[in-house]
């Protein structure tokens, strides 16, 4: 019987709500626009969470699309970067990210040949173990699309050490405007799917749950029939989608938990060992499996264009590709004149050099948001901020510890689960900007760990060591030693039979 019940965390933003939250339309399927070719990418080694890549091309070098461009370092904890385009390596040099990341990045300038590798061709063989596939998401760069960008292979070895019982699917895109997932839903039903299902095989989970918003009812008929022409495939597994309740910031895996699962995490907490799930961005799983299914690394990526001025577009990004390239490839956003945020227009960054600013890995979104003076007044108390806090916190009694220097009566008061979702700084009548102060006292309290997506040093991987030789990738995709590979007898090291590719067979 499926379940049918309506998931959802407390408090939160509504569409419709007195203030009109994002005066967000049901979601129409448009024609996806064609891919973007930009002149130029820049390619950041440091897209995800992690230690940044070594560049394993030098200046002058003629690339082709599919290339990898920049590999880990033997031993550390971090993906390869590959190229969407051919053309020539122009320049090497350092890059700030909007983020505060600071890396290296391979300029390429595109030679318009469209030239790809040869090995970028559907895989003949898909009778592949569970160690084999997770080795191929890490081979292609594949890490989180809608979050801190942790690195997808050590994010499936390790919910397969703890032994989880379910695969979670985040189609739960609630951001203003943006809808760069639903469309990955639309488009392309059964690579999601189909990645999906590989993912829960390899890690030898059972159950894989597909978390949407109960509006977005073409996505969830597309998943729906997807998973009808698939589950003969896949009879080991059990399949269901879990319709949420249309909010924001719906999505947050802590929030996830608490509305799925009844439990409430902590900042230490993880889901894996609190809740026995694992969750991961529908657009990740599409990307698992085109490097499964068709041997293509992570390389592009959908991007919605969007803002509260305008229409929304998705297109097919190179990663890499300047914003300013971007929005100039839509005609209705070129005049615009509007705040360029890199990201979601409540959750993002606003940039001022859109030329030098690249596409990376975890961008879902370029807003554009209309320039608005907000009259600034003391707080009035109204209590709207407390109503709407997900984290069930109380940010304008928060904002006025901190402004008085009472830190440690901030701490007590919660101040350090801020996820930063931007919901009490948006929905605030006085025009206070309570996100920036909390969010930012909130960081500084945690512990910047050595993998994580802000610091930028060394590290010896201690959590699915990666063990690449930056001689390894000198005129290819790490997948080509795929291309062909055959299966002897469809074991892994531990011995459990996984070829999740092949209907019929049991984990």
């Amino acid at each position: 019987m499926p379940d049918r019940r309506r998931y959802s965390f407390y408090k939160g933003l509504f569409p419709g709500d007195v203030l009109n939250f994002s005066k967000r339309s049901h979601y129409v399927r448009e024609i996806m626009l064609e891919r973007v070719y930009p002149t130029k990418v820049i390619l950041p080694m440091k897209m995800h969470y992690g230690v940044p890549a070594v560049p394993c091309v030098k200046i002058g070098d003629t690339v082709l699309a599919g290339q990898c461009v920049g590999i880990p370092a033997k031993g550390t904890f971090s993906v390869p970067v590959h190229t969407g385009i051919s053309g020539t390596v122009a320049d090497i040099r350092p890059i700030t990210l909007p983020n505060g990341i600071e890396t290296r990045a391979v300029v390429i300038h595109n030679d318009m040949k469209r030239a790809r590798l040869e090995s970028l061709k559907p895989r003949p063989l898909l009778k592949l173990s569970a160690t084999e596939a997770i080795n191929i998401i890490t081979d292609a760069g594949i890490c989180g699309m809608g979050g801190e960008g942790i690195p997808t292979g050590a994010k499936l070895r390790r919910a397969k050490k703890e032994g989880v019982n379910d695969l979670l699917v985040n189609c739960l895109q609630s951001e203003p405007y943006s809808t760069s997932d639903l469309t990955a839903i639309t488009e392309y039903p059964d690579y999601v799917v189909n990645g999906a299902a590989a993912c829960t095989r390899a890690i030898g989970a059972k159950r894989c749950f597909f978390l949407i918003s109960e509006d977005r009812k073409e996505q969830r008929e597309a998943l729906e029939n997807s998973i009808e022409r698939l589950k003969d495939k896949f009879k080991d597994l059990s399949f269901d989608i879990k319709i949420f309740r249309e909010r924001f910031p719906q999505g947050y895996y802590r929030l996830v938990a608490k509305a799925l699962y009844g439990k409430r995490l902590s900042s230490e907490d993880t889901l894996e060992r609190t809740c026995s799930a694992v969750l991961f961005n529908c657009s990740t799983m599409l990307a698992c499996w085109e490097a499964i299914s068709d041997n293509i690394p992570m390389m592009s990526r959908i991007v919605s264009i969007t803002g509260d001025a305008s229409g929304i577009h998705n297109m097919l990004v190179p990663i890499g590709t300047p914003v300013s390239e971007l929005i100039n490839s839509v005609g209705d956003f070129r005049a615009s004149g509007g705040r360029i945020i890199w990201g979601n227009c409540l959750t993002g960054i606003e940039i001022t050099d859109p030329d030098n600013t690249p596409i990376i890995k975890l961008t879902s979104a370029i807003s554009i948001i209309r320039r608005q003076v907000v009259p600034r007044t003391p707080c009035i108390h109204c209590g709207l901020c407390s109503e709407c806090c997900p984290m069930g916190l109380s940010p304008n009694t928060i904002y006025e510890m901190l402004n008085q220097g009472l830190m440690q009566k901030a701490s007590e008061e919660g101040a350090r689960d801020c996820i930063a979702c931007g919901s009490c700084s948006y929905i605030c009548p006085a025009g206070i900007n309570l996100t920036d102060k909390i969010a930012a006292f909130a960081g500084e309290g945690r512990v910047i760990e050595v993998n994580s997506l802000l610091y930028n040093s060394g590290h010896t991987a201690t959590e699915g060591e990666l063990i690449y030789d930056t001689s390894e990738a000198q005129s290819g995709s790490l997948l080509e030693e795929y291309a062909g590979e055959k299966e002897e007898d469809g074991r892994d090291e531990e011995g459990r039979i996984v070829l999740p590719f092949d209907g019929g067979k049991k984990v």
